[in-house]
């Protein structure tokens, strides 16, 4: 997990350019200041994140990095029968990181919504509620939709 976060740590970061010189710049040879000059790119706010199962802990553990890191929020991640399942990060992901009370003083985290099956033996509702107490509850929506097990989204009726 702490691999795969920072790959897409890697790939977040050349979209918004917004990251400090430990981060992708010195990995690419380049300094902020070139890279912030770029038109090409995207500011946080308006970088998403989606995810089913595995996917939507990564993007989930993905905002909590991004927050821990002490970056501006994305503009928000929604995760299908996924979320963070444990109140630590992975080890590989630590480093430079602030305390989760002086965190949240100083930058608030990406909204995420979570979408939980009724009938989901993988990710059962009560484990997203675990996901908000691990995050932080007033940035996490959870609806549980009924009747719907460990699957993606399939109409326009559950999206609503």
């Amino acid at each position: 997990l702490g691999n795969a976060l920072e790959a897409i740590n890697l790939l977040i970061c050349s979209l918004a350019g917004k990251c400090r010189e430990d981060d992708v710049a010195t990995q690419h040879g380049e300094n902020n200041e070139d890279i912030a000059k770029s038109d090409d790119l995207w500011i946080p706010e308006r970088i998403f994140l989606f995810g089913f199962s595995a996917g939507a802990c990564l993007a989930m553990e993905m905002c909590r990095m991004w927050s821990f890191k002490r970056r501006m929020p994305l503009g928000g991640a929604i995760c299908i029968s996924g979320g963070i399942k444990t109140r630590d990060l992975p080890l590989t992901a630590k480093e430079n990181y602030v305390s989760s009370d002086e965190r949240q003083k100083q930058h608030p985290l990406t909204d995420v919504l979570i979408i939980a099956g009724s009938n989901d033996v993988e990710y059962p509702p009560n484990e997203a509620m675990e996901s908000r107490k691990f995050y932080s509850s007033s940035n996490v929506k959870v609806h549980v939709q009924k009747g719907k097990g460990h699957e993606m989204i399939k109409s326009r009726v559950e999206m609503q």
